[in-house]
């Protein structure tokens, strides 16, 4: 059986890249873990009977995808100018729904606080994250770390557009003594769409009012949101490749995260298969994977997908290991060594 030990006994063979997925948020916010937003939406009750036929239409649960749809069938009608109607009425009740499960679900910052404090300095082990979620921890994280470290942590955004040669932003700026390039491969609460196919980040803004921030510019129509959270592989696909932003990321960076890749929270389930294509069109020399609870039943499975892929080497470490994410460096009431 494969062997389960601590972060800290494999923490130095590991500093290229970090995956995280659903299980890092659930970690800071069990709110967190749902099995589909559309289906928190329905139990809040965001999802009215109205709203439902709409989803069932498209024949998916992806508020990204029915949003985008509507979207453009709504600038169709604009430039054909046909009279406001059932479409746009869609989109408002769409986005409303959205709006407010995320508004009902998402940690708030000051309850995320002594999370993100503890989660920057883990990231700043790797050179590469690149985040599956959609909420906001790792950019908080980031942000703080920024505020605290000088600007270590980049996503590639300057001015709110995501630049070509992200590549270039490694070098430490600043008086920052490193650097760490973060990326969603399924998008974020802060990046959005405009009518004119741009993509941009929402500004960080201060602290907890990034949140508030996204969700007003939701409510002012000039934007919708850019993540995707729902479907199977092939439909997650599809939206990537509908994206700039999320094309570049699947394309550029998940195939190229190093030699060492660090998983924390990711089942590495069928609908994410996609990503585990593109990690393994360069197959990495080493994979440690987070595992929850001592489930041998996870690691012989996840090691035999990681060495049909072509890994040399898979190690795994308990979730709950210090100075891992979430996971204080030392056990309380332990004495720090100087």
């Amino acid at each position: 059986m494969p062997e389960i030990v601590q972060w800290g006994d494999i923490r130095d063979q590991y500093t290229d890249s970090l995956l995280l997925g659903n299980g890092a948020s659930m970690a800071v916010h069990p709110q967190f873990g749902y099995g589909s937003l559309f289906d928190r939406a329905q139990e809040i009750g965001h999802i009215t009977p109205a709203v439902a036929g709409i989803f069932d239409r498209f024949g998916v649960n992806d508020f990204e995808l029915v949003l985008r749809r509507l979207w453009q069938a709504s600038l169709v009608n604009q430039s054909l100018e046909i009279p406001h109607g059932r479409v746009e009425e869609a989109y408002e009740e769409v986005r409303t729904a959205l709006i407010s499960t995320v508004r009902d679900i998402h940690v708030d910052y000051d309850d995320a606080l002594p999370h993100l404090r503890l989660i920057y300095p883990f990231m700043t082990h790797f050179d590469t994250v690149i985040s599956l979620n959609y909420d906001l921890i790792v950019y908080w994280s980031a942000m703080l770390g920024n505020r605290e470290r000088g600007s270590h942590f980049k996503d590639g955004f300057i001015g709110g557009t995501f630049t070509e040669d992200w590549e270039s932003l490694r070098a430490p700026y600043g008086r920052a003594t490193g650097s760490t390039l973060f990326f969603y491969p399924h998008g974020n609460l802060a990046l959005t769409r405009t009518d004119d196919r741009r993509e941009s980040k929402i500004g960080a803004q201060d602290g907890g009012r990034l949140l508030d921030a996204i969700l007003d510019r939701w409510e002012g129509g000039a934007t919708i949101p850019l993540f995707v959270c729902e479907g199977t592989a092939a439909h997650k696909k599809k939206s990537i490749e509908s994206s700039s932003y999320l094309e570049r990321v699947f394309r550029e960076v998940v195939p190229a995260l190093g030699d060492s890749i660090t998983i924390y929270g990711w089942s590495l389930s069928e609908q994410d298969q996609h990503i585990v294509d593109q990690i393994t069109r360069n197959p990495p020399q080493k994979v440690a994977i987070s595992v929850r609870g001592g489930s041998q039943a996870f690691a012989q499975q996840a090691e035999e997908k990681m060495v049909r892929a072509g890994v040399n080497q898979v190690d795994f470490f308990d979730s709950e290991s210090l100075g891992c994410w979430n996971n204080p460096t030392e056990a309380p009431g332990e004495a720090r060594v100087i």
